[in-house]
């Protein structure tokens, strides 16, 4: 045997407290890359080490090995208290981390998929359909997305998808992306430049999914963050629950609302109680909509005030600010913080690959 082979680097493993699951790590692997792929639904967002969805207590094992610096991210506070990003930590020994309120959901592992855009549609000025064929099913979780990469452009976009799951998996998926100025590729999607282009698809990835329970549901959606919330939604009204929902959906004007048809559906299959509510913040004052005007954290307590409670789940999805407002607004409102789940949408002038 070569001397060689006892410096050949060996797999590590992570212990999660207080869940009390185990799981291997591969040399030069993020604890979170290890997670998912177990299937595990590990908290996280961007993936990349800027959001600080992912960070957790290293409780024993020493130091991991930062594929970043973790003080882009962490305060010198939660540095000296042994705070780690999993997304940016790789180890050099077994360790043991602490993330509270881990939840032991069984996630469909993510995977390499070549794919090809075959269809695109205009739902508003700034906002597209786009369907993917895949080169075989993809299962997934409404709520979930996909990372996208062309690599003679550029890196992964990623995007959630806009339809909802199916138990013999899906080989066509729909997803809705919104234009951003300046994006490179939406630049060029929007051109129509990426009809037919074959692309490497990644995934599913996220952990935005409906949770159980009985409570009342409130979902809020703005711009193209539509699009996991109608997932979501059209996979829930499959089954009775009896659970009543209120839909918000954020935009500027008039014209940038769509997919009214499909959660007017959603509406008549929806087993309870299901209010659709948009808030407009940018429409005319002389135009002719009777509806709700201004931000939708104002709206909430006048329009889903008798369904906010502790019980309440809370699901967003859009721009940071209006998640943030939001998320103020529901828990000075009574609803438990571990109640809300949010999937921020960022674009690339934030440093981070999610997308709208």
């Amino acid at each position: 045997m070569s001397i060689f082979s006892f410096l050949k680097p060996s797999p590590k493993t992570v212990t999660i407290e207080p869940a009390g699951i185990s799981f291997e790590v591969k040399p030069g692997q993020s604890i979170l890359e290890a997670g998912l792929a177990h299937g595990y639904a590990m908290p996280h967002s961007c993936t990349v080490g800027t959001c600080g969805s992912c960070k957790c207590k290293l409780t024993s094992g020493g130091k991991v090995r930062e594929l970043t610096d973790f003080a882009y991210v962490l305060e010198a506070e939660e540095l000296q208290d042994n705070m780690i990003l999993t997304c940016q930590s790789a180890l050099k020994l077994d360790v043991t981390v602490h993330i509270p309120n881990f939840e032991l959901k069984q996630l469909h592992p993510p995977e390499d998929y070549d794919g090809e855009i075959i269809a695109t549609e205009d739902l508003t000025h700034d906002v597209k359909k786009v369907t993917l064929r895949l080169d075989r099913p993809m299962w997934f979780d409404a709520g979930q997305y996909v990372q996208l990469h062309i690599d003679e452009f550029f890196g992964g976009r990623s995007y959630s998808f806009a339809l909802p799951p199916s138990e013999e998996g899906l080989r066509e998926v729909d997803l809705f992306i919104r234009h951003v100025p300046g994006g490179e590729f939406t630049g060029l999607l929007f051109e129509g430049k990426l009809d037919q282009t074959k692309l490497k698809v990644h995934g599913p990835s996220g952990n935005f999914w409906l949770r159980d329970g009985r409570g009342p549901i409130i979902c809020v959606g703005g711009g193209s963050g539509l699009a996991p919330i109608v997932s979501l939604l059209e996979q829930a009204a499959k089954a009775p629950h009896g659970r009543p929902c209120v839909m918000f959906f954020g935009a500027r004007t008039q014209a940038d609302l769509y997919c009214l048809d499909r959660i007017a559906k959603i509406g008549e299959a929806w087993d309870g109680a299901f209010q659709f509510v948009p808030v407009l913040s940018d429409e005319p004052e002389n135009s002719d909509w009777t509806g709700l005007r201004g931000f939708v954290n104002t709206a909430i307590e006048s329009a889903a005030g008798q369904y906010l409670s502790a019980d309440t789940q809370v699901y967003l999805c859009g721009p940071p600010p209006m998640i943030d407002a939001v998320t103020e607004t529901v828990l000075s409102l009574g609803v438990d913080e571990k109640n809300v789940h949010a999937d921020k949408f960022l674009d690339a002038s934030h440093g981070i690959s999610r997308q709208n």
